[in-house]
């Protein structure tokens, strides 16, 4: 059985749902990485996508003409990071899991590899987190800076400069 919409109809329809798992399927790898750095731990991240998924699928209906769904996910995601802060104020302190590809490297160089990926996560984890968000939501999200300028609800400038500092700071603590 099909459901019409009609004009001001917000329930969702068979091809909302067919929709709605396409935009899981092509971007939910990329939001849960997201996640994962926000909260720092596996187990908030896998909470938290669920509520994300939720909260996507409550507005899917009514959502707009998407020129970035990646966009759209992340932003979603990163309000709910910050709601669930509101209510915990903070996440563990748990390490997320780093994916590396062991087929590209040797062992020599996967054991490079996995240090520095070490080295950086400490890093980004001892970023101030106005700071570490920017990274977060820029480098691992996907997101432009003017995105993730609208999604931490800042301006472009002071979303810039967030990720000049984070980037300096970086740079000099892994010379």
């Amino acid at each position: 059985m099909t459901i019409v919409k009609r004009p001001g109809d917000l329930r969702p329809t068979s091809r909302d749902r067919q929709e709605f798992v396409a935009l899981l399927d092509a971007h939910g790898a990329a939001l849960l990485a997201t996640l994962r750095r926000l909260c720092g731990n596996n187990h908030d991240a896998d909470d938290l996508f669920q509520e994300t998924a939720v909260r996507v699928w409550r507005k899917f209906a009514s959502r707009p003409w998407l020129r970035s769904p990646r966009g759209w996910l992340v932003t979603i995601a990163y309000r709910t990071f910050l709601d669930s802060r509101k209510r915990v104020r903070h996440c563990a302190t748990d390490q997320p899991d780093d994916f590396i590809d062991y087929r590209i490297a040797s062992p020599e160089k996967q054991l490079e590899q996995a240090e520095a990926c070490t080295q950086l996560n400490i890093r980004i984890d001892e970023l101030p987190p106005d700071i570490r968000q920017v990274v977060t939501l820029h480098y691992m999200g996907g997101l432009t800076i003017r995105q993730t300028a609208t999604a931490m609800a800042t301006s472009l400038a002071i979303t810039k400069n967030r990720l000049h500092a984070a980037l300096k700071q970086l740079r000099s603590a892994l010379e």
